[in-house]
């Protein structure tokens, strides 16, 4: 946010709560709600699963649709071996069918959006 938001601390705390109460096949069906141009349904859906207020809910769909949100990863499956690299470990996420997680994995190393490193994770070759 900016200099003049007017999120407050109550509202950061609201907005974790929901992030947490997402799944990666949560933020799918949202992010396919947004594809097909439902972005009402898309908040609905939010508020829904996670019980929020629509102000957060809303917040957080343009969140997923601006490519700044990631879903929570539970356990990383590639350990970061000496010798491999960012490539390496996405393949390995990728070819094991992690498409979330090798995602989230280029966005914590590199700082892409989740658009650009959803882009890379589709280039690399298996």
């Amino acid at each position: 946010m900016g200099w003049f938001s007017r999120r407050t601390e109550a509202d950061n705390v609201a907005l974790a709560a929901a992030r947490a109460q997402l799944s990666s096949e949560d933020v799918d069906q949202v992010r396919f709600l947004l594809t097909t141009r439902k972005s009402v349904f898309a908040v609905k859906y939010v508020m829904d699963r996670t019980g929020s207020e629509l102000k957060h809910a809303k917040e957080l769909v343009d969140d997923i649709r601006l490519g700044r949100y990631v879903p929570p990863v539970t356990g990383t499956p590639v350990v970061r071996l000496p010798g491999t690299n960012l490539a390496e470990r996405t393949r390995a996420l990728k070819a094991s069918g992690e498409l979330h997680q090798a995602t989230a994995l280029v966005v914590s190393e590199t700082g892409m959006t989740e658009a650009e490193a959803g882009l890379f994770v589709g280039a690399l070759q298996a």
